[in-house]
């Protein structure tokens, strides 16, 4: 995992602290888990592994309250565990491709991660980025990351719907949907416009008709944009639209 990725991650809004947890090694704990003191962390770490020791094999996660934070948790195979901390101004649809994103890498090579997020804890803040010639946003922009699959970003996107229609209605979704691209696509230019390879259809689904199989990180970045945009104009009309999300267990 890059310094960048994790950068990138904990400054998503709602996200407030991220901890990779060992069964037999030590845990690290970075901003809000830092708060706890050692025998909270002890304790955190002791009771989250028997919990998982009662779970079916093949579970992708699952999230518990903590303090005044939700915690998702994630297991990265039988050693380590990813723990995100997060607060009520979370954006599922973003979050959910983000986090993504980051269990790939940490799947990837654990213990880069955990260099990584190692680094982080002792610093107590987000390192500084190298300077290797290239600027910053360059830099996070060059740096490779796994890819998600068109498909199942387009499955997400009408989960999105589904739900958002019972509180809405189709019609309004629909236009939310395009009102939201064409901001997206005005702010960003060329880098976007391929959002337009989207139908909306009347019936409130999306269907992509490009010939994009796979999403690099660029691509995700546009495609957050979209969702976040969206999101803005439903919180508009309802301002608990994230709190109602949440609640129809909207999982990505």
């Amino acid at each position: 995992m890059e310094k960048e990725t994790l950068d990138s991650f904990l400054a998503m809004q709602g996200v407030m602290g991220v901890a990779l947890l060992s069964r037999s090694g030590r845990p690290y704990f970075y901003r809000s888990f830092q708060e706890l003191d050692s025998r909270q962390q002890q304790a955190l770490t002791e009771g989250l592994f028997q919990v998982l020791e009662t779970m079916p094999a093949g579970f992708d996660y699952f999230d518990f309250q903590f303090a005044e934070q939700r915690v998702f948790v994630y297991p990265l195979g039988p050693e380590w565990v990813l723990l995100v901390a997060v607060n009520d101004e979370l954006v599922m649809p973003a979050y959910s491709l983000a986090v993504k994103r980051l269990r790939s890498d940490l799947q990837r090579d654990t213990q880069k991660g955990l260099a990584t997020l190692r680094l982080f804890a002792r610093q107590g803040e987000t390192p500084p980025a190298q300077n290797s010639g290239q600027k910053p946003t360059q830099a996070a922009a060059s740096a490779a990351g796994p890819h998600i699959e068109m498909d199942t970003f387009v499955q997400s996107l009408n989960r999105l719907c589904q739900i958002t229609t019972g509180y809405l209605g189709k019609a309004v979704i629909v236009n939310y949907w395009k009102a939201a691209r064409q901001e997206v696509v005005e702010e960003q230019g060329a880098d976007a416009e391929w959002l337009n390879q989207f139908e909306i259809e009347r019936s409130a689904q999306i269907r992509y008709n490009g010939p994009l199989k796979e999403l690099d990180e660029s691509h995700q970045k546009v495609l957050r944009d979209w969702v976040l945009a969206f999101f803005h104009r439903c919180e508009a009309v309802i301002h608990d639209f994230r709190n109602l999300i949440k609640s129809a267990e909207l999982r990505l």
